[in-house]
């Protein structure tokens, strides 16, 4: 047989093959085909009493609700009238289902719940929770005088909830009632922290008559001339050497701590007269030296 007669013989075997394969892998006439049962999403809603996690699905509606909470701040919005605009799917509706949606949308941050007795309108409500509790000048003044640090508030942060606040925050600044710190491209407020203006240095517009009005003292430009003249070095570990050449101690630096009383006073050992003792069963082995203890003891 040539090599050609031998290719053909090989080509129909494996076309033969194939076709036996295909017929035996599809499946028989009579033979249904399973059908896979898919969950609906209201099985998956939350439930604090399981610990059922929310559904891709809640949460989306929960977002939509918060957006719309955003948007009518700080007026509330009754919680059914919330519901209906938003659209909620029909596996979402209905008491235990809406019921359940509620729970999750108060356990967001920016929902806060409003009970029927707290509400004004005397129903169940929803209102937006912004990042600071604050909407105009005289609570953002009182506000970052109750803070606890010294890293003030970020007008990002401050926009959450009274978007329109640039203007107050100039008014305030050019009071001397807030500090603030601006971006160096264009200016606008960055950073607000707290002030006052009985902290500021004055001086009387009249040295004449110290009791009249009085002006913010304007510091003297030779003294800002010498005070921008000196710069850090731009290492920080030239900076600590610099300060230790001038015979100061960085706070980096770890300090020694030394005892008060200076060497550590060895403790005597104190014998105890009624301490159990051991080794009895050598007794008829080992010598007995307690009297020359007790003779030295009687010597000193």
């Amino acid at each position: 047989m040539s090599l050609n007669d031998s290719l053909r013989a090989f080509k129909s075997e494996r076309a033969d093959a194939v076709s036996r394969n295909i017929q035996s892998s599809r499946p028989a006439a009579s033979t249904p085909t399973p059908r896979t049962s898919t969950p609906k999403p209201s099985d998956t809603l939350p439930n604090p009493s399981n610990n059922v996690p929310v559904s891709g699905e809640v949460m989306t509606y929960v977002l939509y609700a918060v957006d719309r909470l955003r948007a009518s701040h700080p007026k509330p919005q009754v919680a059914a009238d919330l519901l209906l605009n938003i659209s909620l799917p029909l596996n979402l509706r209905g008491p235990v289902a809406e019921a359940k949606f509620k729970r999750a949308l108060s356990g967001h941050f920016h929902a806060q719940i409003i009970n029927a007795k707290s509400s004004p309108n005397g129903k169940e409500s929803f209102k937006y929770r912004p990042l600071h509790p604050v909407m105009n000048g005289d609570e953002l003044r009182d506000y970052l005088a109750r803070l606890d640090s010294a890293s003030g508030v970020s007008v990002k942060d401050l926009k959450d909830g009274w978007p329109d606040c640039i203007p107050t925050i100039t008014l305030l600044e050019s009071r001397g009632e807030i500090l603030v710190r601006r971006n160096l491209k264009d200016g606008t407020p960055h950073r607000v922290y707290p002030d006052n203006p009985a902290w500021h240095l004055t001086t009387p517009v009249d040295p004449k008559n110290p009791g009249a009005a009085h002006k913010l003292m304007e510091i003297s430009p030779d003294f800002l001339k010498i005070y921008s003249s000196f710069k850090l070095p731009p290492n920080g570990n030239d900076l600590i050497a610099e300060l230790q050449g001038a015979g100061l101690v960085p706070t980096s630096a770890v300090k020694e701590v030394k005892s008060a009383g200076g060497k550590k006073k060895e403790r005597k050992r104190v014998e105890r007269r009624n301490a159990k003792k051991t080794n009895t069963h050598m007794a008829g082995v080992l010598k007995d030296y307690s009297k020359v203890k007790a003779a030295k003891a009687a010597g000193t």
